[in-house]
């Protein structure tokens, strides 16, 4: 990446203060932080005519839960089974429905078994599979001790269809040793993520899709030489989330904690950057995602005849020298990826977070052949860098917001490619910026 001097510059105080904040970080003082005592139910994994859920509630209770319909009649799940972790105070119970309607609005009652008592009761539907477009949200970097409630009550009131969970949705890795969370302090900080974030606690729920990047895997800016408990998050991740295959038909599993999920023509590959990444600098062709996952990967691209979103952690093509990125961490990786994918005759669309701003990167006709983008969407609440992303250099940035935001994305199939509208949204539901794609 070529960088003019007055770029530079502005670089070089922007590395600055980025440094002078971490050398603060120890007398930043935490905001006050309300955690939440009652149960934490997020909806995952859905298709047509099947969901389920992860409810993170007391050890203590024992759960009788059922779904409700507009007539009134009571639906008993397939099944339910609990996760807990040696003797923390808080435990997972999974809920597995099928035979829904999708034109119906369920809502799901929790009851104390013991004692009878109404613990909760939320809203719910399936995923109308027939709708020509998809619109999701695009999610990264929420950090329970900077929690702005009120994004995710107006994301709710948006209606997307789904939730794209793409990276740091727990920043499990604070308060841990320098060598990074372990399995207990994992379970303890998604624990306190999850009876902290209003999604969890939202009236009406919204199915949410995730994958990972470095804070919710464990480490800041790891890898898997140096962070030693990589089968232990991958479970962990796995338990607080609710993506079980065998209930929901339009998900596929992929190596590690990655998945494909197939809607109409568009397929969204939600990819896992942690458990196969090399340390920053290798030169092996697979350094960032492994060889598995990247023969995955194109094979999925293959299948699919329309349009392949890869939503990756870490940004694709920018690259801010102290940012991870593919193509500053890889680039020799990211060369031979590149190479391939001009290979293969499908369009293809990235998505990506991390960096604590949005941006859209309009991608050149010659990285593969026909033009497309990469979409970044970052925080939805952390610490954001002043002035950016303006400050920070990206010659192919069309579009930017440097407050805390989501993109908002309604994405249609069009002749093999896609046509997408694009907005950024605010803390206060307010549009940063608006606009409309097609590759």
């Amino acid at each position: 990446m070529k960088i003019e001097r007055r770029n530079f510059i502005k670089l070089g105080l922007l590395q600055a203060a980025a440094l002078g904040l971490t050398r603060k970080a120890n007398a930043y003082q935490i905001p006050k932080i309300l955690r939440r005592s009652g149960p934490s139910i997020l909806q995952g994994a859905t298709d047509d005519t099947k969901t389920q859920f992860s409810i993170v509630h007391n050890n203590t209770e024992i759960l009788d839960i059922y779904a409700v319909d507009s007539g009134g009649r009571r639906r008993i799940p397939d099944f339910t089974r609990t996760v807990a972790f040696r003797d923390h105070t808080k435990k997972i119970t999974k809920v597995y429905f099928s035979f829904l309607d999708v034109n119906e609005t369920y809502e799901l009652h929790l009851v104390n078994a013991v004692t009878r008592e109404l613990l909760d009761q939320r809203e719910f539907q399936t995923l109308d599979l027939s709708k020509p477009d998809l619109s999701f949200a695009l999610c990264s970097c929420m950090n329970d001790r900077e929690h702005a409630p009120e994004i995710w009550q107006n994301m709710v009131q948006k209606k997307p269809d789904v939730l794209l969970f793409i990276g740091d949705s727990v920043y499990a890795d604070s308060d841990s040793p320098l060598t990074g969370a372990d399995p207990a302090h994992l379970w303890n900080r998604f624990c306190e993520a999850r009876h902290t974030l209003e999604i969890y606690y939202s009236r009406r729920l919204i199915p949410i899709f995730a994958t990972w990047d470095d804070h919710d895997f464990g480490l800041n800016d790891t890898n898997s030489v140096d962070f030693k408990f990589v089968k232990e998050s991958q479970e962990n991740f796995l338990n607080f989330f609710a993506q079980d295959t065998s209930h929901c038909h339009i998900l596929e599993k992929g190596p590690g904690i990655a998945s494909a999920l197939k809607f109409s023509n568009q397929t969204i590959l939600l990819l896992d950057d942690r458990s196969f990444r090399q340390r920053r600098g290798s030169k092996d062709r697979y350094a960032h995602w492994g060889k598995e996952q990247e023969t995955w990967i194109f094979e999925k691209i293959w299948e699919n005849p329309g349009t392949t979103w890869l939503m990756n952690g870490s940004q694709f093509f920018p690259n801010v020298p102290w940012k991870e990125s593919v193509s500053g961490d890889h680039p020799d990786n990211f060369k031979g990826f590149l190479q391939e994918l001009k290979l293969i005759p499908r369009k293809v669309i990235f998505a990506s977070g991390d960096v604590h701003y949005s941006e859209i990167s309009k991608i050149e006709k010659e990285a593969l052949g026909y033009e497309t983008f990469e979409l970044t969407s970052s925080s939805i609440h952390s610490r954001n860098i002043p002035g950016s992303p303006d400050i920070i250099p990206n010659n192919r940035r069309i579009a930017g917001n440097g407050q805390r935001n989501y993109l908002l994305v309604k994405a249609a199939a069009s002749n093999g490619g896609c046509t997408m509208d694009v907005t950024s949204f605010g803390v206060a539901g307010d549009a940063r910026f608006q606009i409309s794609l097609q590759v």
